[in-house]
Order: C-alpha cells, then structure tokens, then sequence
C-alpha cells in the first residue's frame, strides 16, 4: 500500500477556495469603490459609508481565533464551507432592499463573519492536500486570490454601478456568490484518501489548550509580531497612499491611484513567484528578512522620491516584496506549529495584524494632522519595519523542520 500520495485533484480544490476567498475581499471594498455615489444615493454620511467597509477588520479581530478553532477541529472543508455559505447568503441577503443602508450594513457584517472562515483555512488546504516542496506556493495562490478580489471591487464596481445600476451591480454580486457556495461544495473534498506528507498524529485537545500550546512556541510568537507590524504597515500604506503622494510629492490623484493600483498588481505577482522560488531554495527566513528590509528602504524612498515614474517604480519594489511576505509567513507558521494548529494559528496571525491595522490607519492621520506632514507618518512605518527585521532574525529556519 502507496503510504503517501500526490493527487492532482489538489488544484480543483485550490481553485475553489481561491474563488471564495476573493470574493470576500471583492464585498469587503466593493462600496469603498462607491463611497461618493452611495452618500449621494442613500443620502448617508462619508463615514456611514465607511463603516460599511471597517466592519470586516473589526469582525476579523473578533472571530479570527473561534474561527481558526473549528477549521482545526472539524476539518477544512467544514470550517471554511462556513464562511462560503455566510458569504453567499448575505451577498444575495442584499438585494431585499439594496435602498436601505440598514439592509446593507446587516449584510456586510454576515458578510464579515465568514471571511475569517475563509482566511484562516489556507493553510490547512496546503498542508492537507499538498506535499511541503509545494505548500508555500499553494498559500501563495491562495493569498493572491485575495488581491485578485481587490482589484476587481475598486475597478469593476464603479463600471457597472454607472452603466447598469446599483441594483444591477448587487444581483451579479450576489449570482457569483451563490456560485461560489455551490463550487465549494461540489468541488472540495475534506481530505484525499491518501496524504501527501507525513501527518502529524492527531490526538484530542481543547480549544483553548491549542492556543496555549502554540504561545509557548518561541517562534511563532515572534513570527506573531512580524505579521502584527506587517500587516498593519500594508494597510496604513494602502489606505493613505493616495493621499501621501498628493501632499508630499504634487502627483494628482488618479496618477496615485495608478500607482496604488500597479503596487498591489506587484503585490499579486510577488505572492506567485516568491513562494515558488521559496520551495524551490527550500528556505524562508531570508525572504522574509528581504520583505522587511526592502519595505523600509522603499517607505523611505516614498518619502523622499519626486516624481510619477520614480514613484511607480518604488511602488513595484514595494508591492513585490511587502506584500509577497503575507504567504511566505502563513507558511512558516503552519510549519512552527505543525498542521493540527494550521487554523488557529493563522487566526492568531490574523488577529495580531487586524488589530495592528486598526490601530496603525487612524494613529497615521493623527500623526499627519499634529505635523500637517506625512513625513512623520512615514518614518513611524519604516521604524516599524526595522523592528520587524530584527524580530525576523531571531526566527529559527521553518522548512524542513
């Protein structure tokens, strides 16, 4: 009898999970593409508008860890087959009266409760389905499908608001939601019959003793705080950049749109090509050193660079490495702590770098209006990532342990 066993059904099931996990980041910012049609429309104010799109990092934070629990205990079709489900009852749930912000807000927290369902699964499916010569690449495609699902909210809803209708916008949003939660469930098996790898052996263990389990791993508790500085330092920079490059360098707004479109664009093909080369070097430490390393010096550049071109070429250094960390770490994690802990740890990844975000976005404006400046905003982000660097020094090489 084969004792492990590769199937190439393994992408069918990758797939769908990528399809479900962009969409939950295509409803995540698909009002943040309308803010200013919806205020006129449902005569609402800008942050009514806002809160329709902070609700997920605030719910991500809330049920990330519950979330990460189940996907560990049930397995992963069950656990993300939840956030599948809530995310295509409550695309549709939208349409009972797509006039009503009410409606909407309801719909955009069930909406919210699904995404950690779907986040936290990525590593359980790699680690499940796929030998470890292709685990970090298979986290990589999944986390591409999450700016997959970004750029096609902010570039496709504003186009089909203006030439179909809201209402319009809303049924197509919800038809490939509903679409999504069939694929998933036809397409995804729990497990193959025969594992890919050698599995840990799984023995019963409470919920709350998991997470204690994986706080006593010095590894992952410092990989905690890189994703805590990471993640909040990617979404400071995605939320102000326009703006940064208004103010501090004279690029009108829809040149600073282009950029922070072509920076995530670089962010997508870097979660591709630096997971593979990951495998292929059998190594994860140095890409996550390049990740911080290169941010700093290019948040540096971003305070210093003149000009469009420059700027576009520092946003494709920086979107390449910064963001193609956000696999790299998933990965590491799902190897310090093995895979019975995959779901909770990258709930506890989640989590730290949720709460970062939260905190990091408004401590950036609040810093910018105290020095009328973003240059402080800016230093403040390349201090972090310099901690960030020496943090990830300390983390013992994760493959092949």
């Amino acid at each position: 009898m084969e004792q492990y066993k590769v199937y190439g059904y393994r992408w069918v099931v990758l797939a769908a999970y990528m399809y479900i996990s962009a969409l939950t980041q295509l409803y995540w910012l698909n009002f943040a593409a309308i803010d200013t049609y919806l205020e006129a429309h449902l005569n609402i104010t800008a942050m009514s508008v806002g809160v329709l799109t902070l609700v997920f990092p605030l719910v991500q934070v809330l049920l990330t860890i519950p979330a990460g629990m189940i996907i560990d205990r049930k397995g992963f079709k069950y656990g993300v087959g939840i956030g599948a489900l809530l995310t295509g009852v409550f695309a549709m749930f939208r349409l009972v009266n797509p006039g009503s912000y009410t409606i909407l807000l309801v719909s955009q927290i069930g909406i919210s409760m699904g995404q950690p369902f779907v986040l936290n699964g990525v590593t359980k499916l790699a680690m499940t389905w796929f030998p470890q010569k292709e685990e970090a690449t298979a986290v990589g495609l999944g986390s591409l499908a999450l700016f997959i699902g970004m750029m096609v909210a902010l570039g496709a809803t504003p186009i089909l608001v203006e030439t179909m209708g809201f209402q319009s916008m809303l049924l197509i949003y919800g038809i490939i939601g509903m679409v999504g939660v069939l694929l998933f469930y036809i397409l995804v098996k729990s497990k193959p019959e025969t594992a890919p790898r050698e599995m840990a052996e799984e023995e019963e263990i409470s919920n709350w003793a998991g997470i204690k389990t994986i706080l006593k791993m010095r590894d992952f508790v410092i990989l905690g705080f890189v994703a805590l500085i990471g993640i909040g330092v990617f979404n400071g920079l995605a939320t102000w950049l326009e703006k940064i490059l208004n103010e501090l360098h004279g690029i009108p707004m829809t040149d600073a749109g282009t950029i922070a479109a072509i920076l995530i664009l670089s962010g997508m093909l870097g979660c591709i090509i630096i997971p593979i080369v990951s495998d292929r070097v059998t190594k994860r430490k140095p890409f996550l050193l390049l990740a911080s390393s290169v941010g700093a010096l290019s948040i540096v550049f971003l305070m210093l660079g003149k000009g469009f071109a420059l700027n576009m070429a520092n946003g494709i250094v920086l979107g390449f490495f910064l963001i193609s960390a956000l696999p790299i770490m998933l990965t590491m994690s799902a190897e310090i702590t093995g895979a019975r802990f995959a779901g909770i740890s990258v709930g506890y990844l989640q989590l730290m770098g949720n709460a970062a975000a939260v905190a990091i976005v408004p401590l950036m404006e609040v810093m910018r209006g105290a020095t009328q400046h973003y240059t402080w905003p800016l230093a403040f982000l390349a201090i972090l990532l310099v901690i960030s660097f020496v943090l990830a020094t300390q983390i013992r090489e994760t493959m092949n342990r």
